[in-house]
Formats: structure tokens, sequence, C-alpha cells
């Protein structure tokens, strides 16, 4: 299956392609209410817009994260998948955190994924439990205070925690999403029986806000 990806949730911007075996990747550092030229990007793994008709499914991190980037992928995504009939998934970027630690750490059941947010006293927040190599939540997303989540770290020691929520991790704990872990996460997820139709691609914000869905605009 061939599969395309873009990620864009905060200060970072990654975009990936996999056909066949072939697995080309590209991230970017902007600031966080920047919006990247999605095809400029895209023509720097050597996707150009003939080659769009190509892919078996496209896939973008919608959120929770940055309103503007994810908005703006999303817009961008939808538009390319109508257009060329193709199916639109879109995955939750504290899974995709998550989901990628448990890709090397098989052993650990239990993972707290933590996103650091615009404010710095509100962190998004979900707690998964690896199953048969999938990741299973165990609460709805959330926007939790500082002094909330501080209390899980501290309370649940025995769990593993990962994602730049979280004030007392290593750099290297303190992962972020990527294009390239999500084109993993939704081989995982994909299932024939699903439509995944683009109309129904939304960004994912937790906060109030004041933009309609996509298709009602």
């Amino acid at each position: 299956m061939n599969i395309l990806a873009i990620d864009s949730t905060g200060n970072k911007t990654s975009v990936a392609s996999k056909i066949g075996d072939d697995l080309l990747s590209l991230s970017i550092h902007h600031n966080r209410k920047d919006r990247p030229d999605w095809q400029s990007l895209l023509e720097k793994i050597s996707i150009s817009s003939d080659d769009l008709q190509n892919f078996d499914l496209f896939t973008f991190g919608q959120g929770p994260g940055s309103y503007t980037s994810i908005r703006s992928v999303a817009t961008f995504l939808k538009a390319i998948a109508l257009v060329h009939q193709k199916p639109l998934m879109p995955l939750s970027n504290l899974e995709c955190i998550a989901y990628g630690h448990s890709l090397f750490h098989k052993n650990d059941s239990i993972i707290h994924s933590a996103i650091s947010s615009d404010i710095d006293s509100e962190i998004y927040y979900c707690p998964y439990e690896l199953k048969n190599s999938l990741l299973i939540p165990l609460k709805n997303e959330a926007i939790l205070a500082r002094n909330d989540l501080d209390s899980i770290f501290t309370s649940k020691q025995g769990d593993t925690f990962v994602g730049n929520g979280w004030a007392n991790l290593s750099d290297i704990e303190q992962k972020t999403s990527d294009a390239s872990t999500i084109i993993e996460l939704a081989m995982a997820r994909y299932s024939e029986k699903e439509e995944y139709n683009p109309d129904d691609a939304n960004p994912v914000y937790l906060k109030d806000t004041s933009y309609k869905k996509l298709n009602d605009q």
C-alpha cells in the first residue's frame, strides 16, 4: 500500500511517503503559527502533483496541537483526497507518540502520552494500554492542568511516559509525533471495511474554538 502522511501540530512539520518498501521523510522546524508550503515540502521527497494519484491512502496527525497547522494540513489533504477519490485517515498525535514508543518497547504495557499546548499550564493528555501491538485508550483525550499532570507522573511510576508535555523527562523521552510514525500507525490501524471518507477527516482541538468543521464552510 502506498501512503502519504503529513504531520504539523506545533513548531515542527514532517512529511513522509511509503511507496512499496521505500520510505522517504523530511522534517522542518518553524514558528508555531506558521503554515509551511506543503507542495514544496512534498517536492523535497520527490512527490510531484502528478504523483499524488498513485497513493492508496492519505493520512495526517489530526491533533491535538497547534490550531493553525492542523487545520491547514487537513484542508490540504482533504482537497487532494477528494480530487483523487482516495481515503483520508486522521490519526491522534497523542496515540502516534505512544505508538512510536511501543514499536521499540513492546513490554511497556501502560503508556501515558502528553503534548505541550500553546499555554504552558495546559497539557494534552491520554493514557494507553498496549494489547496485541495496538494501543487502547484508557481515557478520552483531555486537557489537564500542569499540576494534575505532575500528580499522574508521581503516582504512576511503574508506567511509561512519553511526549514533550512531561516536565520531568529527558530530551530523548520527550518525543513528538512525526509523519513516518503516522504511516506506521496508519498501516496498523487500516481496515478494508472502513471508508475513511475525507469529509469526516477533521482536526481535533479539545479546546473550544470558533472554527467550524471544514466541510461546513
